[in-house]
């Protein structure tokens, strides 16, 4: 398992990203992802073959995912705040 500062610091350093994004979560959710790392099924079961360019990608992909998670979620909140929780949008 490691920290997201860890893979924010090789990002940041231009290094490729290849270890692996486990959280020892393990539990695949409605859409066939982790809970935990948010790697597909097949993604997971495959990861010790990929190459480290695909390590990268996976992880690079996970990393805007998780952005764009976290920018929603604060969309969702302050839409909330501002005109209540029945007018939050879809």
């Amino acid at each position: 398992m490691h920290d997201p500062a860890d893979l924010a610091a090789e990002l940041a350093a231009g290094r490729l990203l290849t270890l692996s994004p486990c959280q020892a979560v393990c539990r695949l959710d409605n859409d066939g992802r982790c809970a935990g790392c948010g790697r597909t099924a097949e993604e997971i079961g495959r990861w010790i073959t990929y190459s480290d360019e695909e390590k990268d990608s996976v992880n690079r992909r996970l990393l805007q995912e998780a952005q764009e998670k976290r920018l929603s979620a604060r969309l969702n909140l302050l839409w909330r705040r501002f005109f209540g929780p029945a007018a939050a949008p879809n």
